[in-house]
């Protein structure tokens, strides 16, 4: 729920309400808080953490700075506990004994709940809700939780959880229209704050201001200023002069707002990392080869998020989901993908997800609804399904299971998310089913054809000769080429061809790679099939009936001959 709530939530008579926030953002609670409550309610508002001792602090907003203030308030009495829970309890127990009606707000309850009194405290926490809301008290009770952890499940689903939400684009903008002019000195044009606020779509409130102050520290919108004319200048001249001053001066500001936009999405680029996500703004890849229905899904997929499809109520598109062994040029289809709808990538950390439960993955779809229109992507999606082997199910595994599906069943987002993964059967059918991707690809070996759009375009890095029409190789060779690399993965024939080009480069000759070096490097490999035949024939086959191709049926003059028991057709 919305923070925003808040006064809802104790008109309704609940006086025990858990607030979760990052902790860069904890005085902007304080202060929203005390603007929400203290002014309406006409209370009090007091803290106390671990930092302070036995002592709730008296917490004030000042209106003419607009900051936060906090002073000393008052002692409960002498505690010789030293663990963090017993101190949390002490403070708890002094707070139902006070006769002050006020807002008593307590942080650091995850870090006190871990030890040996942790299910004293939780049974504290619920005495004190039972006796608080039988009592009709006029104390409140705000667990300010600023490391984004939730509450223990005997506690969430008794005490209402709020949260602090990203601002919006129009927020945003009024932040950055109210802030930067106290660091630049400078007012901001409508396009200056338009390029900023993109590049801050995602962040809270505190890290657009901590990366605009970063951005000014690094004097990346210092420009010098125009000099003065030291002559003096006829009438057209001076006109002339006037008009190039101004077409100099809307250059420099343009290129400050850049460079500006620029360092905050760096910024921004930098903090998504620190929660184990990847955000890359505009996918520096090259294209790839075949896959022919992927691409013509992911072009119908750009249609579908113009403005001309949700005049004509065409839902959003969802995503897709793409299985297939590794190496066939999945996670290389996700960075075109991205490219081609003109969205930013993001891409999430299986392992962080699986470690962080269903509570990450809530922060992370959050953030990056955020920074919408843009491309999600989960690589190895199957990881987070894994089986106990006892149960046959894990809880943390269910809970991100459900969280997922239910994003996916109510997105309304323009964020186009694309998973990838080697076994199919490792989902559960519940994340399969129509409705929650809009289709699901099988992403195979290449055909024929495919595989020689792949060598050409590997091949054309290093040779020229590659970008001609006309290829360095007869048709005669092709075949040939081709038919020693069937069942070759796209990885797998990028590096025979970097390898070819590497061996010229070291012998000092020119790098023209022929059908010699090309059969020499295929020789020295061994392909992933000859491998791990079974497993490879075995991801196939479950695949098989309930994914679509990726790649078109192979109709070219390279395709192989169709055969019967009675011999080619």
């Amino acid at each position: 729920m919305n923070l925003r709530e808040i006064k809802t939530l104790i008109a309704a008579g609940e006086t025990v309400i858990s607030v979760v926030a990052p902790v860069r953002e904890r005085l902007t609670i304080l202060s929203l808080l005390h603007k929400e409550l203290t002014s309406q309610l006409k209370l009090p508002m007091y803290l106390w953490n671990l930092g302070q001792g036995q002592q709730f602090k008296s917490v004030n907003y000042n209106e003419h700075d607009e900051r936060v203030v906090i002073e000393e308030g008052f002692e409960f009495g002498e505690c010789n506990q030293s663990t963090p829970g017993q101190r949390m309890i002490a403070a708890l127990k002094f707070f139902r004994e006070v006769t002050h009606a006020g807002i008593f707000v307590l942080e650091n309850l995850p870090a006190c709940i871990q030890g040996i009194d942790g299910n004293e405290l939780k049974s504290l926490l619920i005495n004190t809700y039972s006796e608080l809301t039988a009592n009709e008290s006029s104390k409140v009770l705000i667990l300010l939780v600023t490391d984004e952890i939730e509450l223990p499940s005997t506690l969430s689903g008794l005490i209402e959880t709020l949260e602090l939400p990203l601002p919006t684009s129009d927020e945003i903008a009024e932040l950055i229209l109210s802030y930067l002019p106290t660091l630049t000195g400078k007012l901001l044009d409508t396009q200056e704050v338009a390029a900023l606020t993109t590049a801050a779509a995602g962040l809270t409130k505190e890290d657009i201001k901590a990366g605009l102050r970063q951005a000014i520290a690094k004097r990346v919108n210092c420009v010098p200023l125009l000099g003065s004319k030291l002559r003096v200048a006829s009438a057209p001249e001076a006109l002339n002069a006037a008009q190039s001053d101004q077409e100099q001066e809307t250059e420099i500001v343009r290129s400050r707002s850049v460079r500006l936009a620029q360092s905050l999405l760096n910024y921004k680029i930098n903090r998504f990392a620190s929660f184990n996500l990847n955000f890359v703004p505009e996918p520096n890849v090259y294209d790839f080869g075949g896959l022919d229905n992927l691409r013509q899904f992911i072009q119908d997929a750009k249609r579908d998020f113009a403005p001309e499809a949700r005049a004509a109520n065409i839902p959003l598109p969802k995503g897709c989901l793409l299985v297939g062994p590794p190496g066939t040029g999945k996670t290389l289809a996700a960075n075109v993908s991205a490219r081609e709808l003109g969205f930013p990538l993001v891409s999430a950390d299986t392992g962080a997800v699986a470690a962080g439960g269903a509570t990450y993955l809530k922060r992370l779809l959050t953030r990056v609804e955020a920074c919408a229109p843009i491309l999600l992507y989960f690589d190895e999606l199957d990881k987070l399904f894994t089986a106990n082997t006892i149960s046959g199910e894990e809880s943390g595994s269910q809970q991100i299971l459900g969280t997922l599906l239910t994003w996916l069943q109510d997105k309304r987002s323009a964020v186009f998310v694309v998973a990838t993964l080697n076994r199919l059967d490792a989902l559960p059918p519940e994340l399969t089913r129509v409705g929650r991707f809009d289709e699901i690809f099988y992403v195979g070996f290449p055909t024929a054809i495919e595989r020689k759009q792949i060598i050409t375009l590997h091949a054309s890095r290093f040779d020229e000769r590659y970008h001609c029409v006309d290829s360095p190789l007869s048709e005669a060779q092709w075949r040939i080429l081709l038919g020693k690399t069937v069942n070759c993965t796209g990885a797998e024939l990028a590096r025979m061809v970097e390898k070819a080009a590497r061996k010229l480069f070291h012998q000092s000759l020119p790098i023209q790679i022929g059908l010699h070096e090309l059969l020499v490097e295929r020789e020295a490999m061994v392909p992933l099939y000859v491998r791990d035949t079974d497993r490879i024939l075995a991801i196939e086959n479950r695949a098989r009936y309930v994914a679509q191709p990726a790649a078109i049926e192979d109709t070219s003059i390279y395709a192989p001959p169709i055969t019967t028991f009675w011999g080619e057709i």
